[in-house]
């Protein structure tokens, strides 16, 4: 399969780019599946404190026993890069499907419903998102929904801020 590598990885095309890093579409040649790369900025790797939260955030997310948030494969440091990789959800984030129409009320409260399942899943390992906006919801084509990045979480214990994006 053709891409840039990145450790065992292949990146295959740019998903998206914020503020926290890029997110790639990407093909894992040891478990030879496509999956999901959000590589952080390298600069961020730089800083011993938050290479030490974001791994332990990135552990606790790791651990979400719940459907509605993307499950996490592996993270660590690649190229000088903190990495998250996990599964390649198909479907659109719910900031584009608003602007493509208003949702009728019983279907945002599915959304909403499975948001809340999600982020008490969140609580319950200790981690608070911080980050909850629509661009951060994913539904797929059965209006399943998916809460993700959670790679900027906050452990409940951290009392230090983490940038959004």
């Amino acid at each position: 399969m053709e891409g840039t590598p990145f450790g065992r990885y292949r990146l295959i095309e740019l998903l998206g780019r914020g503020g926290m890093g890029e997110v790639w579409r990407a093909y894992d040649t040891v478990t030879d599946r496509v999956v999901a790369i959000k590589a952080l900025p390298a600069n961020l790797s730089d800083d011993e404190g938050f290479q030490q939260r974001f791994r332990r955030e990135a552990h606790a997310a790791a651990r979400l026993d719940t459907p509605h948030a993307v499950p996490i494969y592996d993270y660590g440091e690649i190229d000088d890069r903190l990495f998250i990789s996990m599964r390649l959800v198909k479907g659109r984030d719910l900031a584009t499907v608003l602007a493509d129409t208003p949702l009728e009320p019983a279907r945002a409260v599915r959304i909403i419903d499975q948001v809340a399942e999600a982020l008490h899943a969140a609580h319950e390992v200790g981690l608070i998102h911080r980050d909850i906006k629509p661009s951060n919801i994913l539904i797929d084509d059965r209006d399943f929904t998916y809460l993700i990045d959670f790679g900027i979480a906050r452990a409940t214990d951290d009392t230090r801020m983490t940038q959004t994006g």
